[in-house]
């Protein structure tokens, strides 16, 4: 059966697209660090290919071959938590995709919001598993309720797709697939990762720090719900699965990581402010203890 895996940032995404390919299946992430593109990632026939809208509003495809019958899963995942200015020299590949790397034809001319990119999703639904979904219904977010329009929880509930598809392709293509929503039972231990992976200090103070994490952590708690609504307006049927109980075999994975086996993946907040952390997550958990 395939999936869906609809999760937020830091939802256990990079887990979940390990253990698919530990298992030999395809899955594409349809997001990006600097505009949304497609990477599909198939062991079948041991390549990786990217999809992207360039400048000129042309769909541009590069095919590279690679090996994943040999991947050195443990030195991956050891890699995998390094921080980014190490993991950029990873002999690993799949390592190296903490950081999202892409090749430089694509990097060089991509367009940020892409409005023909729905004419190649059927590529991206003959995927064993879809990484970030709620893109090929046209949603189009992220989870920072500071910056203005990108508020994914308000896009989910009043069904603001800022995307061009088309939607009853899409619809009907997800209602042949298994679609998971993935929430957080333990929100502190949610906090912790978001302190410790959510955004750079930079010339933040400890207080702009924290505000600025606890508004993300907030909408990302939001997230699971909003999604619901979304699923529900479609009639797209989905199960609900949980990070800290759920059982991994929902996914029909024969072999599978550890729970939490890629926790500490991109940690961007610098050591020494690590003592912090947990004053951090006693204050959030005292202010949001429901939101």
């Amino acid at each position: 059966m395939k999936t869906s895996y609809f999760s937020t940032d830091r939802g256990g995404r990079l887990h979940y697209l390990y253990s698919a390919l530990i298992n030999g299946e395809s899955a594409v992430r349809v997001k990006g660090i600097i505009g949304l593109y497609g990477t599909i990632f198939n062991p079948k026939n041991n390549t990786r290919e990217y999809y992207w809208e360039d400048n000129d509003n042309n769909i541009r495809h590069v095919c590279e071959n690679k090996r994943y019958d040999n991947i050195d899963w443990i030195n991956t995942l050891k890699d995998s938590k390094k921080r980014a200015k190490e993991l950029k020299s990873s002999k690993h590949f799949m390592a190296r995709e903490v950081i999202r790397s892409m090749p430089k034809e694509l990097e060089n001319n991509i367009i940020c919001q892409p409005q023909k990119l729905y004419k190649i999703f059927d590529k991206f639904f003959e995927c064993d598993h879809i990484l970030h979904p709620d893109i090929l219904l046209g949603y189009h977010g992220y989870s920072k309720p500071d910056r203005e329009g990108l508020n994914m929880s308000d896009a989910l509930l009043q069904d603001k797709r800022y995307l061009t598809i088309d939607l009853d392709y899409s619809i009907d293509q997800m209602k042949k697939r298994k679609n998971i929503i993935v929430y957080k039972d333990d929100i502190r231990h949610m906090a912790r990762g978001w302190f410790l992976g959510g955004g750079d200090m930079n010339d933040k103070t400890d207080e702009s720090y924290y505000n600025h994490i606890s508004c993300r952590i907030n909408e990302v708690r939001k997230y699971p719900r909003s999604m619901q609504v979304a699923l529900d307006r479609f009639d797209i049927p989905y199960e609900m699965w949980s990070l800290d109980k759920g059982d991994y075999s929902v996914f029909g994975f024969r072999n599978d990581l550890k729970r939490y086996e890629t926790e500490g993946t991109l940690t961007l907040l610098k050591s020494h402010h690590h003592n912090k952390i947990e004053g951090w997550i006693d204050r959030y958990m005292s202010e949001y203890n429901e939101i």
